[in-house]
This record gives structure tokens, sequence and C-alpha cells, in this order.
């Protein structure tokens, strides 16, 4: 989960951003509602995670980032999120500078993921969803934290959709989640230092049901060496 710097800002925006949040908590992916995406996430969160994953596969889902793809998800994202000028402006010192994209690249790294690799930053998405939705940490499981990768980057190559994105899409795709993922993040993170234990059960619920549309019941998994999987 994100650390102090940015975790402890004060943005104007936290409040408005967890309405928008509920309502968008079903769009994590550009493919959630694909048949193909729902069973390579079932089958990954059916079993344990493998000791090793194939070269090709991460080779698949890997990207390069391109500045302009990048500026255009910023400015898309600035846009959804922002409500009046005070809003976009606030959005723009930790969107439009950088800043949050950054901070979810070194939130990966610590997991020992890879930024630029599309089912990375889904299993983070996937990961730090489960600890809102469950109320957990899971730096207690660094192994667990490993595994997560593992055990989505083979299901996710075998989806043909997902093996034929082009470069510029699997950017897109991986930078819109990360947006989602830092905001879920931060408002749990903000809410959590509030004590406002109603706001995190709605936002937990929430979170949940946008990977129940997934089949993935986030309060049914537990995390363990193998990653996430059924208790």
């Amino acid at each position: 989960m994100t650390e102090r710097p940015l975790a402890k800002a004060r943005y104007s925006w936290m409040a408005w951003a967890f309405v928008l949040l509920c309502a968008v908590a079903t769009s994590a992916t550009a493919a959630d509602g694909d048949a193909s995406v729902r069973r390579a996430l079932q089958q990954a969160t059916s079993r344990s995670a493998p000791t090793q994953v194939d070269a090709r596969a991460v080779e698949a889902l890997s990207f390069r980032r391109d500045p302009a793809v990048s500026a255009r998800v910023q400015q898309e994202t600035i846009r959804a999120f922002g409500r009046n000028p005070q809003q976009v402006a606030d959005l723009e010192k930790v969107i439009g500078s950088g800043k949050m994209l950054r901070e979810f690249d070194r939130i990966l790294r610590r997991y020992g993921y890879d930024p630029t690799n599309l089912s990375d930053v889904l299993a983070a998405h996937l990961l730090i969803s489960w600890e809102v939705a469950n109320d957990r940490d899971s730096r207690q499981s660094p192994a667990g934290q490993r595994a997560v990768r593992r055990q989505l980057i083979g299901p996710l190559a075998a989806v043909p959709e997902i093996a034929a994105m082009t470069n510029a899409d699997k950017q897109a795709q991986a930078e819109r989640t990360a947006y989602l993922t830092m905001v879920s993040a931060l408002t749990y993170q903000s809410l959590k230092r509030s004590g406002d234990r109603q706001a995190l059960d709605a936002l937990s619920a929430n979170v949940r049901q946008g990977l129940l549309g997934n089949g993935v019941d986030l309060q049914r998994l537990a995390l363990g060496d193998g990653g996430l999987v059924a208790r």
C-alpha cells in the first residue's frame, strides 16, 4: 500500500474521488466484461502461483512507455475526475506532474513487479483491491505479494484479445488502471486516518463489487505464499 509522502497528502479531491470510484468500480480494466478475461482471472485465483513464469508470456504483456500516450491518459484522467477548476488544478499537481504514476511505479517495484508490464499492473490492482476490500496489509506476506504476479501472467497472456493489444493499448490500459488503483489506495488511507468506518465499509463494498464483475470475490481470497487463493 502507499507509504507516507503521498499517502499523508490532504488532497481536496479525496472525498469526491471516493464517490467517483464507487461509480466506476466495475471499470477496472477495458476488458472487464469479456468472458475470456473473467475466466483467466478465475483460473489464476483458483490455484497457487507457479514457481516460475514463461518468459514469452512476460514479453507478450510488456510495453514501452511513450510520453505521448502518458500525456493523453493523464489528460483523460484529469477530465474524468475534475469537476471544477480547483479540482482540475489539484489533479494537475498529482497526475499532470507525473507524481501519482511515479508513486505507483515505486510501489510495484517494491513488490518485485514491472510497471511496464500490463499483467503486473493488473496484479497490483488485484492485490491493492484485496487490501481495501478486506482492510488488510499485504506487506505481512512479501512472498504472497510476489506470487500474485506469477498467478496472473500465464492466464492473461493466453487471452487472445490481450495478446493482440498494441504497445500503446497496453500502456494506456496499464496507466488507466494505475490511476484507478491509486485513487482507491489513497482514499482508503485517508479514511483509515480519519477513522470513518462507515465510509471505509462503503469503499470496501464497492471495490469488492468491481472485481465481482470479473468473477473474483476478494473477500473469499486469502493471501499466502501461493498468492491470492480461495480460503
